[in-house]
């Protein structure tokens, strides 16, 4: 801003550098048990939110209401991203207290209720404040693929950035909240492959990422499953020693049709073997609603994670 003074940039940049500083000292969550179930998560959407009435996915319409929490008990999960857009009740806040782990999405989402991330700063705060279980919060759907990059005031200087659903100014100011909160919450995003595929410069990405906790790394369309080892090592590169979570899908988003059963197996498989190799520090079932149907890819991922839930490492 051509109205700060030099001692002003200072400070500024030496918040960016404590704030960098903070993201690598990794301790968001509660330490993990070292059973394989104690690293599972599961994407928690509302009935209706991805299989309502006309959905665009080409999923079955849900018949019947399916509470989040009812999903993670029946596969056998206690962590729970719960990926609401519209501030939930006090009812549906206590409904979620048997839960190990929750977090809360803090990105927002125009295409659903419209809550940015103005919006969605100090209620999620607030619940973090009011849930002992609240871990942290989910940048989903954070960066704009297909924008162009930006320039940014990083601690080491300007520098290209992928564009992002909100400034990044403000996720420097939310990395110093989240440091200056009574007790660690980790701060995740959302990596696509599409982000280490298709743009020029997946580079770009890193002045975000810095900033963060933890990844979490997803396979758009099942057809790209077996190149999940590329694309887990590109990011590794852009994040060498945080935790990178493997996203599961239990439905093909991408290509709007059922995740096929051998593609799902093969998920299945290098998630098994990343996290026994210690390269992987958990998994992300998407979705819970679809918990309750009778896909072959979720009885897969239940018959998955009851035989290997008591694995150690």
């Amino acid at each position: 801003m051509k109205e700060c003074t030099m001692p002003r940039t200072f400070l500024i940049f030496s918040a960016l550098a404590a704030c960098a500083a903070a993201s690598c000292a990794y301790g968001g969550v509660p330490k993990y048990a070292d059973e394989l179930r104690d690293h599972c998560w599961l994407w928690g959407h509302e009935t209706g939110q991805v299989d309502g009435t006309n959905n665009y996915w080409s999923l079955d319409i849900a018949r019947s209401y399916y509470h989040m929490a009812d999903a993670a008990r029946d596969v056998g999960i206690h962590n729970l991203n719960a990926i609401r857009w519209d501030k939930p009740d006090r009812s549906f806040r206590d409904s979620l207290k048997p839960l190990k782990r929750v977090t809360w999405p803090i990105s927002g989402n125009k295409t659903e209720k419209n809550f940015t991330y103005d919006a969605l700063a100090d209620w999620c705060f607030a619940a973090a404040d009011e849930m002992p279980n609240v871990t942290g919060f989910d940048l989903d759907d954070f960066f704009i693929a297909r924008g162009k990059s930006v320039t940014v005031q990083t601690a080491a200087g300007p520098a290209l950035s992928c564009p992002t659903r909100f400034p990044y100014e403000q996720l420097v100011e939310l990395r110093k909240r989240l440091s200056a909160y009574p007790r660690p919450l980790e701060l995740r995003v959302v990596v696509y492959d599409d982000l280490l595929d298709k743009r020029e410069n997946p580079g770009d990405l890193k002045p975000s990422l810095d900033l963060v906790d933890a990844v979490t790394y997803w396979t758009w369309r099942a057809k790209d499953i077996p190149r999940i080892p590329e694309h887990l090592a590109k990011l590794r590169k852009l994040v060498p020693g945080k935790p990178v979570y493997q996203g599961i899908y239990l439905w093909d988003f991408g290509s709007h049709k059922e995740m096929p059963l051998e593609l799902m197996e093969m998920q299945l498989k290098f998630a098994l073997d990343g996290w026994k190799g210690g390269t992987l520090e958990g998994f992300v079932f998407l979705c819970s609603s679809i918990c309750n149907r009778q896909y072959p890819a979720v009885i897969a991922a239940r018959k998955w994670i009851s035989e290997h839930g008591n694995l150690r490492r």
